[in-house]
């Protein structure tokens, strides 16, 4: 006798089997990413940030969140030239309108306040504040060494334009009386919960002719969802594979390039819609200018420079179209090879930046990982060339970065605020379900027969938006 006491029993149970349509959208984990990839692609980037760095849900279809407003210093400009003031006398300076706030009733200046001048580095004290006229608030300095005019560096006027930096109530003296207190400004952010549908449709005849075919490589453009591959194709049934690769592009085009729905002439007139990525960062981001062609390190150090003003996280991913992908490759791996990483968790670890295809340099302290995002593209995904391509010689370099969340009372535990964060709503219950995503299917030929007609209905709808904290440390690289 031959033991079998290693096989597992039984290996079948009598039962009926009940089917449901799963949807490969509705599976992805990192440990599938590869195989997804092979499937969809690998431009789809709110799907592999999803992937990595995780989805929030949120229960309201609006959701807003808070920021920090400006600098945590103050600091101001000179707006009129002082001409030739004497040693240890007064100015009076006016305050460009920029620097007011609620309708121009309120600003950062306030008496005793310590004034350092950035060229000179000459040290003042503001002695009083005029407050009569909204959006031109002018106050008295006096610098502080009797021997010292108030002037900026290699002149004898206080020029216009010269920073002003405040350094607090300092020097008080013996027995000193308290200052205003200054009262730090939050800006409330909002974004919506877009609603994201597709629908695959078939006869009965469609579906009961199954295919299975070699494709030839190229078509639709090499990593886009959808490209045919060489070998065995994904279909099934006709058309679904495509309308489910369609449905992954189309979430992802909605995320990153789309926008909220204003106009109620729409066929469609209760959606909010939802600022995408790209609109956010353009509306509130940094730009820098590069010629095409000329990409080079002394432009990464511009890059890297305005990094560090804004306070930019040190891994960064930097999305390029294919020209400007083509120009940072002649340009800076030719000359600057790639060096050692300290690679970190979840979107930043190399496990995801490796499958998502980038490549990586370490410069003046930031590891950024370049990605060529050939959706920037419009000759790669929808096969057309336009005259003027709005993202040719384009790219956005986005922080990774996360930030503490304000500790609400009695809250325990400290949470963080990423630079991405995909935002979704759980779907209502019913179909299957899974990452966001239900699908469903109804129609007289379906597995949920609804009517009389002999038709297959597969939907596909997910709810999600976006949410860009601290937009300003996002970079945009363009051309002129």
């Amino acid at each position: 006798m031959i033991p079998t006491s290693n096989i597992l029993q039984p290996g079948s149970i009598a039962t009926q089997a009940n089917i449901a349509l799963l949807s490969g959208l509705q599976l992805l984990t990192p440990q599938y990413k590869k195989e997804y990839v092979l499937k969809y692609g690998q431009e789809d980037f709110t799907g592999w940030l999803s992937t990595y760095a995780g989805m929030e849900q949120v229960k309201n279809r609006e959701y807003f969140w808070f920021e920090n407003r400006g600098k945590l210093m103050q600091g101001v400009y000179n707006q009129t030239e002082i001409v030739g003031p004497a040693v240890g006398a007064t100015v009076t300076l006016t305050l460009p309108a920029e620097f007011h706030f609620n309708n121009g009733t309120q600003t950062p200046i306030r008496p005793l306040e310590t004034v350092r001048i950035s060229s000179s580095q000459i040290e003042g004290q503001i002695l009083a504040i005029v407050d009569e006229t909204p959006f031109a608030f002018q106050y008295t300095v006096r610098p502080k060494q009797s021997t010292q005019a108030f002037v900026s560096a290699n002149s004898a006027n206080l020029l216009a334009g010269e920073g002003l930096q405040f350094a607090g109530y300092m020097d008080a003296g013996e027995a000193s009386n308290s200052i205003i207190a200054q009262q730090d400004l939050d800006v409330k952010y909002t974004n919506s919960i877009t609603e994201m549908r597709e629908t695959y449709s078939a006869t009965d005849l469609g579906e009961m002719t199954q295919v299975f075919y070699d494709g030839i490589a190229g078509g639709a453009g090499a990593g886009m969802s959808g490209a045919q591959l060489a070998g065995p194709s994904f279909y099934t049934f006709k058309n679904l594979t495509r309308s489910e690769q369609r449905y992954a592009n189309n979430c992802d085009g909605k995320l990153m390039f789309g926008d909220v729905v204003t106009n109620t002439g729409l066929a469609s007139t209760n959606s909010l819609g939802s600022q995408g990525i790209l609109p956010k960062v353009l509306q509130d981001g940094e730009t820098v200018t590069y010629n095409p062609g000329n990409l080079d390190i002394a432009k990464l150090h511009e890059i890297t420079r305005i990094a560090d003003v804004n306070g930019c996280a040190k891994e960064c991913l930097w999305l390029q179209d294919i020209y400007q992908n083509q120009d940072f490759n002649d340009g800076i791996f030719a000359a600057f090879p790639a060096g050692a990483y300290v690679w970190g968790k979840n979107e930043t670890s190399e496990e995801a930046m490796v499958t998502y295809g980038t490549q990586t340099m370490r410069i003046d302290g930031y590891m950024l990982s370049t990605k060529k995002y050939k959706r920037f593209n419009p000759e790669v995904e929808w096969g057309i060339s336009p005259a003027n391509p709005a993202y040719e010689n384009f790219g956005m370099i986005c922080p990774l970065g996360t930030s503490p969340k304000y500790q609400a009372k009695g809250e325990d535990k400290v949470t963080n605020i990423k630079n991405i964060t995909i935002m979704y709503q759980d779907a209502p219950k019913g179909g299957t379900y899974g990452n966001g995503i239900r699908t469903w299917l109804h129609g007289g030929g379906s597995l949920n027969p609804t009517n009389g007609q002999m038709v297959d209905n597969v939907e596909f709808i997910t709810y999600k938006g976006t949410r860009v904290s601290a937009a300003n440390q996002f970079i945009l690289v363009q051309k002129p």
